[in-house]
């Protein structure tokens, strides 16, 4: 085996601690940006799960507004609910006793 010099062993100790100085300068400038990434997918899931129930609220509002075209619903709707009469006409509720 040949011999190794001081030179030698002086050039490798050097790139290994340069080596090691840019490796770790590069997770010291990675890092934050990672745990960026890491919070905006949080974020994004949280938005998306959102999105999804404004998506089914705005499906149920438009079928309560075709729902509301019809002149027979709406009479119904208003007499359950605020109990609105035609005139000469008279409502009877029954309750449940237990």
């Amino acid at each position: 085996m040949a011999k190794v010099t001081k030179k030698e062993k002086r050039r490798l100790t050097l790139f290994v601690m340069v080596f090691i100085f840019i490796i770790a300068f590069m997770c010291v400038n990675i890092f934050p940006d990672w745990l960026k990434i890491m919070a905006n997918n949080k974020e994004k899931t949280v938005l998306e799960t959102e999105y999804e129930d404004l998506l089914n609220t705005e499906e149920a509002l438009k079928a309560e507004v075709e729902k509301l075209k019809n002149p027979e619903y709406v009479e119904r709707y208003a007499k359950e609910k605020f109990l609105y009469t035609k005139p000469n006409e008279i409502i009877i509720r029954k309750t449940d006793n237990d």
